[in-house]
């Protein structure tokens, strides 16, 4: 098999996106899969241990981590040629995406296409609610075009669903659980992020308006009317309200910046509790970096995350947008010593199931099945048999 895979979206830059392509791409190199990713130019690109094909690109303004690309089409269908396809991995939706759409289509290769942003919210948060309509149609006509559409959760399938893209199914996201442990606890980090005497809340993510971040900061300007003196906010990650945050989050809140691989993985474990006040997200990747590092989360309910937590057992869930009751879950785990740990260690043991292997697996094994498909059945049948596979399913 061999797989082109299209992307908007790549290292160096940090996302869920990147942090699944760059797994993916492990996997491909280890069971010695042909690929090649199509994705814009990187200051970085000579750097990394991948087949790329890379374009000229500039950061979008709304969302710089996406890049608007400006393909060379001659060298790209060339390389893509070359290459031979036998399916296409359309990880986003805009430029490089629509390459890959248009490929596909031109020759006659199924097309996957992956639903994991939601821009709607990214739009109503920067207040372009106006655009939304639009955006939306243009998804679904997106996903529409192509094969089948794969999405992290149940919950982004429901999405997808309203939006009328019907051939759907689910490409779930992974844990290394080694790399994440609560044997990685660090005094001396603990020393160095004020978290002595104190238990350790943490945040980690990017920080952006679609995040809910103002959720969590009133929460925390309420717990510390009681709590001021037992609890820390750390906060791990960069981005466009960072200094916004900065200024008004209360004295008990450390900043790290962004942080990565065994640095991260100490902060996880070096802390107590997860707080993660999203309801942005199509999955929430960091939820169960949390579980696996042993702690208990208080989140959202709504998006991906809530097909995470199992409330009351190794979590909470509050509704969206509610500050107090955000605050109060975090509140129960502050004062329930016996819960959090019972809660951090069931969400650990979740979190054990959850390997990138086994989402991988699954991925290629559709692929497998999609490619069958396409060379048994003529072009003019492939939509009707997708249409009804998908309505038996």
């Amino acid at each position: 098999m061999k797989i082109a895979i299209f992307t908007d979206t790549f290292l160096p830059q940090v996302n869920g996106v990147t942090n699944t392509l760059r797994r993916f791409g492990e996997y491909l190199k280890a069971n010695h899969i042909d690929y090649i990713f199509v994705t814009p130019e990187q200051k970085s690109e000579s750097d990394l241990p991948y087949n790329i094909e890379a374009f000229l690109s500039t950061p979008f303004f709304l969302y710089p981590e996406c890049r608007l690309t400006f393909p060379n089409l001659i060298r790209l269908n060339k390389r893509l040629d070359a290459f031979g396809p036998d399916i296409i991995f359309t990880m986003t939706e805009f430029t490089m995406g629509l390459c890959g759409l248009n490929y596909g289509k031109t020759h006659n290769i199924p097309v996957v296409s992956n639903y994991s942003t939601n821009f709607s919210t990214i739009l109503k948060s920067y207040k372009l609610g106006v655009l939304e309509k639009l955006t939306d149609k243009y998804l679904a006509w997106f996903h529409q075009e192509a094969t089948r559409t794969v999405t992290p959760s149940v919950e982004s399938e429901k999405i997808l669903k309203k939006l009328g893209v019907l051939r759907t199914g689910i490409f779930g996201r992974g844990i290394d659980f080694d790399h994440f442990s609560r044997d990685k606890r660090s005094v001396q980090l603990r020393k160095e992020l004020g978290l002595e005497g104190k238990l350790g809340l943490l945040y980690v993510g990017r920080l952006s308006h679609e995040k809910d971040l103002d959720v969590l900061r009133d929460a925390m300007q309420l717990l510390n009317h009681t709590y001021s003196d037992r609890i820390q906010l750390v906060i791990t990650g960069e981005g466009p309200m960072e200094n916004e945050l900065k200024k008004t989050m209360p004295d008990n809140v450390v900043f790290t910046g962004y942080k990565r691989g065994e640095a991260l993985a100490e902060i996880y474990a070096s802390c107590d509790i997860f707080a993660f006040p999203s309801s942005f997200e199509t999955f929430g990747n960091v939820v169960l970096e949390a579980f696996a590092s042993g702690l208990p989360v208080v989140g959202v309910n709504k998006g991906g995350v809530k097909t995470l937590i199992d409330p009351g057992y190794n979590g909470f869930l509050v509704e969206p947008n509610d500050s107090e009751a955000f605050a109060f879950a975090l509140e129960r785990l502050i004062v329930g010593d016996i819960m959090r740990h019972q809660f951090g260690t069931r969400g650990r043991n979740y979190a054990k199931g959850k390997s990138w292997d086994a989402v991988f697996n699954t991925l290629l094994e559709d692929f497998a099945t999609i490619i069958h498909d396409y060379e048994r059945l003529p072009e003019l049948e492939l939509k009707s048999y997708y249409q009804e596979k998908n309505s038996i399913a």
